[in-house]
């Protein structure tokens, strides 16, 4: 009997190490959708992990930002250096052309 309860003592404080770790650290980020084409068309390239991203130069023609509690910072150089340009806190789109060079999820 006092095996048992090891046993299930030990067990239920896995499931609940795995649930905690996976729960909150891999969880996606927020996501960023560029195309290459003007009016969300070609290809396109999504990024959604935290941290910084560079932004592929070709594309640039639109993009679409979906919002799952994250927000993401907009740089206008690359790697994420200087001045932050622009924060969604919210879902966002637009079919222009846009500069900016990089994305910084905060996770």
């Amino acid at each position: 009997m006092r095996n048992r309860r090891t046993l299930r003592a030990a067990v239920t404080s896995l499931v609940m190490a795995v649930v905690l770790t996976f729960g909150t650290g891999a969880a996606f980020a927020s996501s960023f959708l560029s195309w290459e084409g003007p009016q969300n068309t070609g290809r396109a390239k999504e990024v959604h992990a935290c941290g910084c991203h560079n932004i592929d130069d070709r594309f640039k023609a639109a993009y679409r930002f979906t919002y799952t509690g994250q927000t993401a910072a907009m740089y206008n150089a690359r790697d994420c250096r200087g001045v932050v340009h622009y924060t969604f806190r919210g879902n966002a789109e637009s079919k222009q052309p846009f500069g900016w060079k990089s994305i910084f999820f905060h996770c």
